[in-house]
């Protein structure tokens, strides 16, 4: 009698399409975006890579979910700490919020920001779409900066911001966050002297708006 395998069932298509993603993300936090391995990342999953070409249309498509729910994650942590009352505690809390996001998820940040554009935060397959598009549709944590560099903006200049005016200013902070983070996770700056020279930056962004700076002073220190 001819032996006979013992196929093991697959989980249900959605409950697989989750595990593969996290599973990925795992891998992802342990050797970085270019330690996803497809067959590594089946047998862990009890799978085979023919289900991710199925569910995710091969390697490509998984990490353009993964890349797009590292921007939703993003987008939480942004959301997190609005306070639309308190406009400069919303600036502060924000720029504390995106070196928190990208500490808590190194290996997610590298996927996002860490060399070449390949995805777009939204559409599992679509082309990288550039920042001329409406934020809010592809965008929503740069929306959220956005919108929170308005509103402080607007809060101590006692005035109504030109719309460029907020979003070139929004891009500038962007790169100044992103700039420090990197560095840090890149193991450039002593990890003592990381989160002071952050601060720093926060202090200077915000006092460009026209905040005062004892009440920068308070608000960092309030948001430990």
């Amino acid at each position: 009698m001819p032996n006979q395998r013992t196929l093991t069932a697959e989980p249900p298509r959605e409950d697989l399409a989750a595990r593969l993603l996290e599973e990925a993300e795992a891998l992802v936090r342990r050797d970085g975006p270019d330690g996803v391995a497809l067959r590594e990342l089946a047998r862990a999953c009890g799978s085979s890579t023919m289900a991710i070409y199925t569910l995710y249309g091969g390697k490509p498509g998984l990490m353009q979910a993964l890349y797009a729910i590292g921007f939703a994650r993003l987008h939480a942590y942004a959301l997190e700490v609005e306070e639309r009352e308190a406009p400069l505690r919303w600036m502060v809390r924000q720029m504390l919020a995106y070196r928190r996001f990208a500490l808590d998820h190194t290996g997610m940040y590298r996927l996002m920001f860490g060399g070449e554009k390949r995805f777009s935060p939204t559409g599992r397959h679509s082309q990288f779409v550039s920042l001329s598009v409406p934020v809010e549709d592809a965008y929503p944590a740069f929306a959220a900066l956005v919108d929170a560099v308005g509103t402080c903006l607007a809060h101590h200049s006692n005035t109504a911001p030109a719309p460029a005016e907020v979003q070139d200013l929004a891009f500038l902070v962007w790169g100044q966050m992103h700039g420090l983070v990197g560095l840090e996770i890149a193991g450039y700056a002593d990890p003592d002297d990381a989160l002071p020279r952050y601060q720093s930056a926060v202090r200077f962004i915000c006092a460009s708006m026209g905040a005062d700076a004892a009440a920068i002073d308070a608000e960092i220190a309030a948001a430990g």
